[in-house]
């Protein structure tokens, strides 16, 4: 097959880029639909960063630095946070695009090379992180950016490069610089790709891209003790091990056996055994022993991420059709080499096609939807108002409570379930209950209610909230937590930093709740007593 022209190749990425993110763009913000609490997240932190706190230094957080940095460049520079958004995601295009060039002209050729550009700049211009529902949502964008920094990496390792577009240093150098990348936007992916990439470049010979991706690796390290010091490293250690630590999110989906045989897996992880077969017998051992080891990593990323949606199937699909050998080698029940790997390429993309879809469409999703309805949750923050939620999901508040509570004549037939247990705290009980919908409604209450009597905090104050998340500090424009998290993972972070403890009467998660208030027992803070509230319990801390 003819080899890509560079020039009509980079056009191509460019034109992509331009068209994926100008429907981003055109619409002039975002408009979710989905996982406002993730979207909550994200603006808790660009808020704080904005502030001149850095991440893990000034406030926890297992998502890397590099997840949020583009993005607050952007509102830097003037742009809404909506906006913002979109645009880091255009800055990331551009700066992938000469390396996902790389891989595509030196490595793949036709259909691959072609299909793995398109692939890696709708992953990361997209405004949905993927699986099948058509929505909106900036929920885990930064996995999608993982996830093709993941494909460059893994490619540039596994296949080798034509003759004549030999670069070794330049592959390791790129290498390295996706390895790290990956390191500071989320560690699960370095941890699941970095033996794999090394075995890579070492079952090839190629020394050369190996030592080149370790200094450039080291350089991106070495930059960043620079710039935050020596304790940003140990700091960021501390965050991840939070998560290891969390009751709540050390495994955010199903279980680790349901990613591998669940119905909703099981073809796939077929489809990786055969493939890894397949390609042995038909001579491309080494492609086959390095997808092998890719295999876990595959696995072990699907289950950390929330949804759980094999996007590994993608970089599968473009390897096997990289692989293809020519015609005439048999393989698995006498078939032909090439076929078979063909076949196999067409169940990967058939399993993730769905998803795929969503993700590629997802720009002209924002650019289409009718904006009636939507209303900007944090207009009265400057810089937030172009990022937009339904106005119904924003003000229907919805809970799940235990009914038998409230109805004790129910007690008889009710099942003895420690998870609708009250919450208790300090001598007071507080019936089971769930914010299921409307959790920014009930938050911006209760930041107005802080500052009334008989609250009456000034705008100085920190709050520590025992639930999964909270938007008050950002509703009330009072001081965010000094060595808070935006998102409870595990223990009491910050509560050291608390002008006073607030106890939701119903959290967003219960489950969450009991584990805080539990830490919170034993913290050895002197309280005072609450100060009361239907949606809350307010304990201001005596400081000494």
């Amino acid at each position: 097959m003819g080899r890509i022209s560079p020039i009509r190749y980079i056009v191509f990425l460019a034109v992509l880029i331009l068209v994926l993110g100008g429907a981003g763009l055109a619409k002039g913000g975002l408009y979710l639909t989905q996982h406002e609490g993730d979207a909550t997240h994200m603006v808790d932190v660009l808020l704080r960063m904005g502030l001149g706190q850095v991440p893990h230094l000034d406030f926890s957080t297992p998502i890397g630095i590099f997840a949020f940095l583009p993005i607050r460049w952007m509102m830097d520079a003037g742009l809404g946070v909506g906006q913002a958004f979109v645009a880091a995601q255009v800055l990331i295009a551009v700066l992938f695009a000469p390396l996902v060039a790389r891989v595509a002209l030196s490595r793949l050729t036709g259909l691959a090379a072609w299909g793995f550009g398109v692939v890696a700049v709708a992953m990361i211009l997209a405004l949905v992180h993927g699986e099948n529902v058509t929505a909106i949502s900036v929920a885990m964008y930064y996995n999608r950016w993982a996830w093709v920094a993941s494909f460059i990496a893994v490619l540039l390792a596994v296949l080798p490069e034509r003759d004549g577009d030999k670069a070794p240093l330049i592959d390791g150098v790129i290498a390295g610089l996706m390895l790290a990348v990956l390191a500071l936007i989320k560690p699960t992916y370095f941890v699941g790709f970095v033996l794999p990439v090394a075995f890579g470049f070492v079952l090839r010979g190629a020394w050369r891209s190996l030592f080149a991706g370790l200094m450039s690796g080291l350089a991106v390290a070495l930059a960043m003790v620079a710039i935050y010091g020596t304790e940003f490293f140990p700091a960021y250690v501390a965050d991840l091990l939070t998560v290891t630590r969390s009751g709540n999110r050390a495994a955010p989906g199903v279980s680790f056996v349901d990613v591998l045989n669940a119905p909703r897996f099981l073809i796939g992880t077929l489809t990786l055994i055969l493939s890894i077969i397949v390609l042995r017998q038909a001579g491309r051992d080494r492609t086959g022993l390095l997808l092998l080891l890719l295999a876990p990593g595959f696995v072990y990323v699907t289950y950390q991420n929330f949804g759980n949606d094999p996007q590994w199937l993608i970089l599968l699909c473009i390897l096997l059709l990289a692989e293809r050998p020519e015609r005439g080698r048999r393989v698995l029940f006498n078939t032909d080499a090439r076929g078979a790997i063909a076949a196999l390429a067409l169940v990967a993309f058939a399993l993730i096609a769905p998803s795929l879809q969503n993700i590629v469409t997802s720009p002209f999703h924002n650019l289409v939807v009718k904006t009636e309805g939507y209303v900007p949750p944090f207009a009265d923050r400057a810089g937030l108002d172009d990022l937009f939620v339904s106005e119904r999901r924003a003000s229907m508040m919805l809970t799940r409570e235990n009914l038998a509570a409230r109805h004790p004549e129910l007690a008889p037939y009710a099942g003895d379930e420690k998870v609708f247990a009250p919450l208790e705290f300090l001598g007071e009980s507080m019936p089971h209950c769930a914010l299921q919908l409307g959790d920014l409604a009930v938050h911006r209450y209760m930041a107005d209610r802080l500052k009334e009597p008989p609250f009456n905090f000034p705008a100085t104050s920190q709050f520590f909230v025992a639930d999964l998340a909270s938007a008050i500090w950002i509703f009330g424009d009072f001081a965010p937590l000094k060595g808070g998290a935006p998102w409870y993972y595990s223990g009491t972070p910050g509560v050291e930093n608390a002008d006073a403890i607030i106890v939701p009467t119903c959290p967003v998660d219960p489950g969450v709740a009991r584990r805080v208030l539990a830490g919170l027992e034993s913290a050895g803070l002197t309280l005072r007593a609450p100060l009361r509230d239907p949606m809350m319990l307010v304990y201001p801390v005596v400081k000494e």
